[in-house]
């Protein structure tokens, strides 16, 4: 027996209210997923994890997960943390600055206005201190988990049935990614891609590129 247009109609509605909770755990993950690489050197747990379940994320960076089933994970692991401490940490003669006030001041410096602007929007949400890093927080990994808990926050307001908190937490996300990560994030990809010597770093710039040019139209959408 079929059931009635409205059945039919609130079973569509159910259907895109799901889809639309998958989406928004997606990116939350993603920004997570991104935050992480950016915050602290992969460790010998998350390459096995990688090399059980590559991502399907294309580029480099799934290429360099699906060639961990044959790679000694010890020898990578130890040279991931030399790549991330050279690029990352400075430990080079031409690291990769990971914070947003160096790719935005006239002087490159960092603590610059950058910094002081995403500490405000971070303390208006009350979503406070992103891990117990003592670095600015206007680093790409904060930024970037930062998203990460905008998104949670409106996976708890559509959960919640709050339409009115679902916009406005979206608002922020769209004005986050506007006038914060697309401002300088892919030019420190480019940085980071150019001077990467293995997959797993150029990877993660490329993907980090291409998921923030996917967020720019997810949310000009919404």
């Amino acid at each position: 027996m079929r059931g009635s247009p409205r059945m039919h109609a609130r079973r569509e509605a159910d259907m895109e209210t799901g889809e639309a909770l998958a989406n928004v755990e997606a990116r939350a993950v993603t920004y997570s997923f991104l935050s992480g690489m950016f915050l602290r050197e992969v460790s010998q747990d998350f390459l096995e994890r990688l090399a059980a379940e590559p991502p399907h994320l294309g580029g480099e960076l799934e290429g360099f997960a699906v060639g961990l089933a044959t790679a000694d994970l010890s020898t990578v692991r130890r040279d991931a943390a030399a790549e991330f401490a050279a690029l990352l940490l400075g430990m080079s003669a031409d690291p990769v600055h990971p914070y947003e006030s160096v790719y935005t001041s006239p002087e490159r410096l960092m603590m610059q206005d950058a910094r002081d602007e995403v500490l405000a929007l971070y303390r208006s949400q009350e979503l406070g201190r992103v891990g117990d890093l003592n670095i600015p927080e206007d680093h790409a990994g904060i930024e970037l988990e930062f998203m990460a808990r905008l998104c949670r926050k409106e996976l708890d307001a559509m959960t919640g049935g709050d339409e009115e908190a679902v916009w406005d937490v979206r608002r922020t996300q769209q004005t986050f990614v506007r006038d914060h990560l697309l401002v300088w994030m892919p030019r420190m990809c480019d940085d980071l891609e150019a001077r990467a010597k293995s997959g797993l770093y150029r990877g993660l710039a490329q993907t980090t590129r291409r998921f923030l040019s996917l967020e720019r139209e997810e949310l000009d959408a919404g």
